[in-house]
């Protein structure tokens, strides 16, 4: 049977980029075979991007100001083959989350303010989403555009690539420059797609476990608007009253723990991932900084460099909203339970049951489900601060040194 899932852009979008690399589901021989040619074709091309920074890393090595454009270049390639690498390992239990979601999150067996709420966290997802990939995507297409706009006027023996090869090659005529440029272009895209493509789908997982956490608080805070919504029971059979919601809260209590073992999993899953994320973004926001307000650029340049770091200010921000997001919802399932309407219940057996029971989950809810750099610190809205204030630390220090050197 095929995986089925709610047809809205930001998942749509998610699932795209991760068939282009090879990272989804496979149902028969023919569908397994291609995706591990995507597989395998997409580390091909991270590695051949790689190694052209590094080479260039080392031909212009005592150059500040070439040596931080390339560190920008390596750090997001870098940082693919990190996630890819991790995510690799643990392929199964990245399958499993995204069951889960199908099994517990995309289904239509909501009432109305239950909807309401899942619409709520789809919108949030396709903005995020959308946004993210727009400026990623237009960074690529400024990376592969820019050669265009620098040969106009020169002559074919002068013509410049994407990146600099540094090869004892005839790479500025033709048919080498073509060969040469298309294959940068698509080793480009397939790296941008790769970079991309599990934020996207991280970000989908921590808002809609977020959202599932409000539609648990508004099932507990109603608890006693009871399955079958016949309020006459109550005037008629206390006793019926609160069986009902007896085994209206104790599901809620299975959709609780259901929740907290999709976080947990997901934990385990991205926490690396996350670790690196963060220390990647203090440097790459300041590398590309000082590329953009400290060097002397060209218009199409400075232009790319833009749209790379409005990327990056997106990306980081879509990061640690969904976390701290996910993070407030599971803490805020506390004050729904204490403000259901419990008081109300006649003191019998299941009353009691009732009342111990929600002890124990205000208990449990005080510890929130976060999202932690490999259990070093959790993310929140403050962990974008941070990374903002050591970017610009580090950012002020190259301003200093970039004036130092100009007064020597």
């Amino acid at each position: 049977m095929r995986l089925k899932y709610t047809k809205d852009v930001a998942v749509s979008l998610a699932i795209f980029y991760l068939k282009v690399i090879g990272f989804w589901f496979a149902f028969n021989r023919v569908e397994e075979c291609i995706r591990s040619f995507m597989m395998i074709y997409t580390i091909l091309m991270v590695l051949f991007c790689l190694w052209i920074q590094m080479r260039g890393l080392y031909f212009c090595w005592g150059d500040f100001t070439i040596c931080t454009y390339i560190g920008c270049n390596s750090l997001g390639l870098a940082i693919n083959m990190v996630k890819f690498g991790l995510l690799f390992v643990q392929k199964e239990k990245f399958f499993q989350l995204i069951e889960l979601m199908q099994k517990n999150f995309w289904h239509s067996n909501y009432d109305p303010q239950e909807k309401q709420i899942f619409d709520s966290a789809k919108r949030t997802c396709i903005y995020f989403v959308c946004v993210f990939s727009f400026f990623s995507q237009f960074t690529l297409f400024c990376y592969t555009i820019r050669p265009a706009v620098v040969n106009i006027g020169r002559n074919a023996s002068d013509r410049v690539l994407i990146f600099q090869m540094w090869l004892d090659l005839p790479l500025s005529t033709t048919p080498y420059f073509e060969i040469t440029y298309l294959l940068q272009a698509l080793s480009l895209y397939q790296s941008d797609v790769a970079y991309l493509c599990f934020d996207n789908i991280f970000c989908i997982m921590c808002l809609h476990a977020a959202g599932q956490f409000r539609v648990l608080q508004y099932k507990m805070t109603n608890i006693h608007i009871v399955r079958n919504n016949n309020q006459n029971n109550f005037s008629k059979d206390v006793s019926y009253f609160s069986d009902e919601c007896f085994i209206a809260f104790r599901n809620c209590i299975r959709q609780h723990q259901a929740l907290i073992e999709f976080c947990a999993l997901l934990e385990e899953v991205f926490s690396v991932i996350v670790l690196g994320q963060v220390i990647m973004f203090s440097m790459l926001v300041c590398l590309v900084g000082y590329q953009i307000f400290l060097v002397d650029l060209n218009p199409s340049m400075r232009v790319t460099l833009t749209s790379f770091l409005s990327a990056n200010m997106c990306q980081l921000w879509m990061f640690t909203y969904s976390c701290d997001t996910m993070t407030r919802e599971s803490l805020n399932v506390a004050v729904a339970v204490y403000g259901a309407p419990w008081t109300h219940l006649p003191t019998d057996k299941y009353g009691k049951m009732i009342r111990k029971d929600l002890q124990l989950v205000i208990m449990r809810s005080r510890r929130g489900c976060h999202m932690t750099a490999c259990r070093f610190f959790p993310i929140s809205i403050e962990t974008y601060t941070s990374i903002m204030s050591t970017s610009m630390s580090y950012f002020t220090l190259l301003k200093q040194r970039t004036i130092d050197a100009a007064d020597t």
